[in-house]
């Protein structure tokens, strides 16, 4: 954390208007030898109960010293450390301060103080207890930090930039002062001011590497680009590998569509010798980012990754970064190599699993999700999408009763209000129907359909399930209408939707609407062609029935039924 190195004058005070007034002391009581080994005793029964987490057993002893000791500065203390992690601010104050007017010399209860007033949101008090103790402890710097952090939070601006400047005054300059004005400076919309102070440190330290970055980067952001651009390359002939410079170079140039260039800058910095590589791999991430956003530089961007392999190929962040390139480009195969090799290192990266899977997805390979959701859930015994991506595989190679274990489960641990909870309800319905659990898989389904009421699939499947057992066939229709308002020349909804009139013995409307089907590429299905018999059958037109049962016996996975209308040339129940 940075913080604002700030001064104090004991002459001036900074933080309010009023002066220290010397803490009433109260006195220590005159205790007998037994009262004193009482409390002793209290206190290390109190550090045993709060050890284990006792809280109302430690309570009792603290009140058992106060008992003997009422104004005792330690049980006070306790007390009140207590009540500030239970946020109860007021009782915390009440507490601290008898620890303070018993011993008002200790600076751990000083300080405590201020934490609780500052969490209370009492700006006057806190200012008046940090004017206090910046009288008292002028050389304690920590004191300085939160005070300067206060002053920030609660945006008192030129308060934190007197401080700053008189520190300055008294101790001289360095890199954190000139952070904290160029801060400071900026909330108070000093701009001009702001220049000022940069020119004059640029001039009086012409080779610190801090005050060219910030005057660098207060040109760019008063859009000065000219002069930006001479600072920094002014910063980088003192130091070449600067990362604020070339990244800001970079920036500049890939906005004024110089791809080139700003590749070359970034490649600079992905290069250097001097910077960690997980600072490039921010850098990459950063840059991956912007890459999606203009494809133009996804070129770029893929040579700075593989360049970045080159210097850390058995990296795991790197290999996770090289893996996403290799997805981006489409070699899936490649990618799931690297993504493998970067968990062999780092097993636990959620991202990086579900990654993987979602590789083995795009290759068709249910086994291997299936092995890697398995040891990912080693790591993630308590993620319902590892559940999920392996229930829908497991009911995907037909091992119904295994897809029905996890996508149970992860029904049960997934929230009302997360998107995976329509997906469980969805497939866990599919995997009831091909269990035969109809009823349940049809309660299922209506569960999903209460959450999501147009999935389109969904709908679909409900339907025809409800119109193969002759069930609720209006409720099915009107799922199924649905469907062909939202797509209506999908033939596997266009049959469906004449399948329920079938089965509702309106055979002409079901006609039209399976020649729709066949229309759209269901020539092609045996399934709706298997149908188009039926219906024709059922108008009286036996011969052109025949015929559409033998061509779509020809096509792919003919039911037993159909084989049988073909067999006995006639319509089968």
């Amino acid at each position: 954390m940075n913080y604002f190195i700030i001064l104090i004058i004991t002459t001036l005070i900074f933080f309010s208007c009023t002066t220290q007034k010397e803490v009433s002391r109260i006195p220590a009581p005159d205790l007998s030898e037994k009262e004193v080994r009482q409390i002793e005793g209290h206190l290390v029964d109190y550090k045993r109960n709060m050890l284990y987490e006792e809280d109302q057993k430690a309570l009792k002893h603290l009140k058992s010293i106060l008992s003997v000791d009422s104004t005792h500065p330690v049980a006070h203390y306790e007390r009140a450390k207590y009540y500030y992690q239970k946020e109860n601010y007021d009782s915390a104050f009440q507490d601290i301060n008898i620890a303070i007017k018993r011993n008002p010399d200790k600076f751990i209860y000083q300080e405590f103080r201020l934490m609780v007033t500052q969490s209370a949101g009492d700006i006057n008090k806190t200012n008046r207890f940090y004017d206090q103790l910046l009288g008292a402890y002028p050389d304690n710097q920590k004191l300085w930090f939160n005070a300067a952090e206060f002053l920030l939070k609660s945006k008192q601006y030129e308060k934190a930039l007197t401080l700053v400047n008189n520190y300055e005054e008294r101790f001289g300059f360095n890199n954190q002062i000139l952070v904290n004005k160029f801060k400071l400076l900026h909330q108070l919309d000093e701009l001009k001011k702001l220049e000022k102070e940069l020119v004059k440190y640029s001039e009086e330290y012409p080779e610190n590497v801090k005050v060219l970055e910030l005057l660098g980067e207060f040109y760019f952001k008063t859009d000065r680009v000219d002069k930006g651009v001479e600072t920094y390359n002014r910063l980088l002939t003192i130091d070449s590998d600067n990362t604020v410079a070339l990244l800001s170079m970079a920036d500049y140039y890939r906005a004024n569509k110089l791809y080139d260039k700003s590749f070359n800058y970034i490649e600079r910095v992905i290069n250097s010798k001097d910077l960690d590589v997980n600072k490039k791999i921010e850098v990459l991430v950063s840059f991956m980012q912007i890459s999606k956003q203009d494809p133009k530089l996804s070129y770029y961007f893929s040579r700075l990754v593989k360049s970045l392999k080159e210097q850390y190929g058995n990296h795991s962040e790197v290999q996770l970064l090289y893996a996403n390139l290799l997805v981006r480009e489409g070699k899936y195969k490649a990618a799931q190599e690297e993504y493998a090799n970067s968990l062999n290192a780092s097993p636990d990266n959620l991202n990086a699993w579900v990654q993987l899977i979602m590789v083995d997805n795009e290759l068709e390979q249910n086994v291997a999700i299936i092995d890697h959701a398995t040891k990912a859930l080693e790591y993630f015994p308590n993620q319902s999408e590892l559940y999920y991506y392996r229930g829908i595989s497991y009911m995907i190679l037909e091992q119904y009763d295994k897809a029905m274990k996890d996508l149970e489960f992860g029904n049960k641990i997934t929230g009302k209000n997360d998107p995976l909870k329509f997906q469980f309800l969805y497939f866990l319905g599919e995997t009831y129907y091909n269990l035969d659990s109809v009823q349940l898989a049809f309660n299922t389904f209506d569960k999903a359909i209460d959450i999501n009421p147009n999935e389109i699939s969904l709908l679909n499947n409900y339907a025809y399930y409800l119109s193969e057992h002759n069930m609720e066939l209006d409720k099915a229709k009107d799922m199924s209408l649905k469907t062909i308002k939202q797509d209506p020349d999908n033939s596997t909804y266009l049959d469906t939707y004449a399948w329920i009139l079938f089965q509702m013995e309106n055979y002409a409307d079901a006609l039209t609407y399976i020649e729709k089907a066949i229309l759209n590429g269901g020539s092609s299905s045996s399934v709706i062609m298997e149908h188009y018999g039926d219906i024709l059958y059922k108008l009286g037109k036996k011969d052109e029935a025949i015929t559409a049962w033998e061509e779509a016996q020809l096509l792919p996975n003919p039911t037993d039924k159909l084989l049988e209308k073909v067999e006995k040339q006639n319509y089968v129940e």
